[in-house]
């Protein structure tokens, strides 16, 4: 990305933060959910947004009331936020050093004291995406949180949500494929184990190089691409077409990306799967 770009994305960044502390979404309104976004943006472009006050605003929100999207969004912000005061050039020479920093921190030690994973396995199903703790994209969520905190994670079976072409659904015995889902299992299960579900992926692929959600969608979006993506480079396996068209399609003047090529307002969630996706086919 040149220089110009990256220093317009750092601006929109900062201006995407609201007085109240949170980051504005889709609706224009403070959201913790475009939060954690937010504060990642903040820390992969160096954008000067106010730590303390997002901090503040994070510590008045309920933990305890947070669906698993949300309680998601609330703890890796707290630990971005505390990983915004390594300096910029440090954080990936000392990745270890610095999560281990992070643990004595005062946001960890909140993290500790409010029981937080225990409240987190006996959530109820409501409170999971599809109500159902055991589909692939809870578990990727559930997995995933765990390992950014040092928790090991159960070994899933996500043999019920298989589909006979060697896709995956979010809900048992289903007959059509969520990308999400297709997704979440092949970053989760192992690469021997995954038989003929990356051909699978690959050749949903539509010939503008974008994934769709679904195959009722009626185009493809930059999440699922920029998923799809990530999942199959997890396994060694490249698209078959090139993707780089599309994301300059998806850019915006104000240095974010759009959902699709037709969307004219880019977000900040977005922009973490359009970066994502360079960060892949480079």
């Amino acid at each position: 990305m040149s220089q110009q770009a990256q220093a317009v994305m750092r601006d929109s960044v900062k201006s995407a933060q609201g007085s109240g502390g949170f980051f504005y979404g889709r609706a224009n309104q403070e959201d913790l959910y475009y939060t954690f976004f937010g504060t990642l943006l903040a820390a992969v472009t160096g954008a000067k947004i106010n730590r303390k006050k997002c901090g503040e605003q994070l510590d008045r929100v309920d933990f305890n009331t947070l669906d698993l999207i949300h309680a998601c969004a609330w703890l890796r912000a707290k630990k971005i936020l505390g990983w915004i005061t390594v300096p910029h050039l440090l954080r990936n020479q000392f990745t270890f050093f610095i999560v281990r920093v992070f643990g004595n921190n005062k946001d960890n030690k909140d993290i500790k004291d409010k029981n937080i994973f225990r409240r987190l396995d006996t959530l109820p199903a409501v409170d999971f995406p599809h109500q159902d703790k055991n589909s692939p994209y809870s578990q990727f969520l559930l997995s995933t949180l765990y390992t950014d905190f040092g928790k090991k994670p159960s070994s899933p079976d996500f043999e019920k949500y298989r589909l006979s072409n060697g896709l995956y659904a979010n809900l048992k015995n289903h007959s059509e494929y969520g990308l999400n889902a297709a997704s979440a299992a092949l970053f989760l299960i192992p690469t021997d184990k995954n038989g003929d579900s990356t051909d699978a992926l690959i050749s949903l692929q539509e010939e503008d190089g974008s994934f769709k959600a679904a195959a009722s969608a009626p185009q493809g979006d930059l999440l699922s691409t920029a998923t799809a993506l990530f999942a199959l480079s997890q396994h060694g396996k490249t698209p078959r077409i090139p993707v780089k068209n599309l994301l300059r399609e998806c850019f915006r003047d104000n240095g974010f990306f759009a959902a699709t090529p037709d969307d004219p307002l880019g977000d900040l969630e977005y922009t973490v799967y359009g970066l994502l996706a360079m960060g892949i086919i480079e």
